[in-house]
This record gives C-alpha cells, sequence and structure tokens, in this order.
C-alpha cells in the first residue's frame, strides 16, 4: 500500500503532460512557396513542374546521356521534387543544395535518395571538391542572386571539364521596373544581352540560348487558374493574406510577361 501511495504522484503527474493540450506546430516553411508546391501537384516552385523537367531531361538522354552515370547537382533545389524526379528518370548520383535550412529538412525526411545539404551557393566550392560534377542545374533560382559571375563561377569550381550547366529561368533584355518574389525579396532575372559574358567570365562556354517567353505565359496563366479552380480547398490550408499574396505576386509577373517586359529563357553551357 506504501509503494502505491508513493507511485500515484508520479502517475498523475504523467496523465497530466500526456492529456494536456499540445501547442500547435508552426511551420517554418514559406507558406507561399507551399501553396505553390500544393497548386502544383508535388514539391515543384519552379514554372513549368514537370512538363519544365521533361523538356531537360529528354534533352540530356538524347545528346549527353553519360551524365545519367555521373555526379549531378540541383542548386536551389526548394522542396526537393525536382531533384527526385530527376532520379526517377535515371540519373544515378543527384545531390540537392538549397540556403534555406527549413526545406533541406523537408526533403531529406522525404526523399531518400538525394543527398541534400544546407549550403549557399555562393560558397558551394566549400562544400564539394574540384571536378566533382558532371551536371549542374538551376530552375528558376539565378533570378533570386545579385551577383551571378560569384556563383558561376563557384559551380565551375567544382565542375570537370566538359561538365553541362542548365539554366532555366526569368529573363529580361533591359534593367525594368521592379518585381517582388513571393518572399518579398527583389528578383534579379537573368539579362539576356549580358549573360553570355557573365558566363563566359565564370569558366563556361554557352552551348544554346532558348527563349521560353511564350511557354512561361502559358505556365502562369495555368497557374493562376489552378488557383482560381482550388480556391476553396487552398482557403482551407492556407490565411487569407498568404493567399491574396500569392495571387498579386504572379498577376503580376504574368501581367510583365505578357508586356513583354518579362521573358524566360533556357541556357545550356559547357565548362571550359
Amino acid at each position: 500500500m506504501k509503494k502505491l501511495l508513493y507511485v500515484v504522484p508520479f502517475l498523475l503527474i504523467g496523465g497530466y503532460f500526456l492529456l494536456k493540450p499540445s501547442k500547435p506546430f508552426v511551420s517554418k516553411l514559406n507558406q507561399a512557396r507551399l501553396m505553390l508546391s500544393e497548386l502544383r501537384g508535388g514539391d515543384f516552385t519552379h514554372a513549368g513542374d514537370k512538363e519544365a523537367v521533361d523538356m531537360v531531361i529528354t534533352k540530356i538522354k538524347q545528346e549527353f546521356p553519360e551524365i545519367l552515370k555521373g555526379n549531378c547537382l540541383d542548386v536551389g533545389c526548394g522542396f526537393g521534387g525536382t531533384a527526385d524526379y530527376f532520379v526517377k528518370n535515371g540519373f544515378k548520383h543527384v545531390w540537392a543544395i538549397d540556403i534555406d535550412p527549413a526545406v533541406i529538412n523537408y526533403a531529406k525526411s522525404k526523399y531518400k535518395q538525394v543527398q541534400f545539404s544546407s549550403v549557399d551557393a555562393a560558397s558551394v566550392s566549400l562544400k564539394f571538391d574540384r571536378d566533382f560534377f558532371s551536371f549542374i542545374y538551376l530552375f528558376n533560382v539565378l533570378y533570386a542572386i545579385e551577383d551571378k559571375v560569384t556563383v558561376l563561377r563557384q559551380l565551375a569550381r567544382v565542375s570537370k571539364p566538359g561538365t553541362i550547366l542548365m539554366i532555366f529561368d526569368y529573363s529580361v533584355e533591359e534593367t525594368t521596373e521592379p518585381l517582388l518574389d513571393l518572399a518579398g525579396k527583389p528578383m534579379c532575372p537573368i539579362q539576356t544581352k549580358k549573360i553570355k559574358q557573365q558566363l563566359y567570365e565564370s569558366g563556361w562556354e554557352v552551348l544554346e540560348v532558348r527563349d521560353l517567353s511564350e511557354t512561361f505565359v502559358v505556365w502562369y496563366e495555368q497557374l493562376l487558374q489552378k488557383l482560381e479552380n482550388k480556391k476553396k480547398e487552398i482557403t482551407g490550408h492556407f490565411l487569407e493574406k498568404d493567399i491574396a499574396k500569392f495571387s498579386a505576386t504572379y498577376i503580376h509577373i504574368l501581367h510583365q510577361l505578357h508586356n513583354k517586359t518579362l521573358g524566360g529563357v533556357l541556357i545550356y553551357a559547357k565548362r571550359i
């Protein structure tokens, strides 16, 4: 009986903590990017979703099939859906980096066949050895980086001679009015009149520059239509202010695409 009396207080304390309501989990992930991922039907946060990735994969398999066996780097990987899609399409060794530790933790928990790291692209050579990669790709990443030459040089340092670099991004011919991304940060689209020289200065030879501006228009019209079609479902998952910010951001981007003050570009380059 004495033993029972001794144990009861501890049982009561344990029961209190078991029954006590826990605080709701607050995600550190950017809510607008989560919304974008949900609308795209997967962990993609770049224009074109799987269609854009398929465009790249098809070219690589046709023209550079040896790349599938080498080391590949996804720069600015976000939630990891794109890197995982490359693995599922035959790329054997995929590394992926992003500056945001929260998205890397998310990606690590979900996609086990990809090597994820929280790394700033401007210091990527501190993470990887020289001549390590044979293919590097960036989907809607460079627009968020003002000093593009520094990043491109860093990527060249960890690339073998002949490594293929793929850049898929927003583009402008001239400097235009400021645009903000989903995080509220200024966008710095690729300047088509400067990018070839920037790549050359960084150790890359341009192989192809393809204008995707009209395709970007279609993709963003489709994205905004998805938002409209899933408005009720989205409203149940996200705050009204986040939905409004999301909508305003992409309506503005689409407006610039229609006005041809903003475009889209796909670039392939080779490590010199």
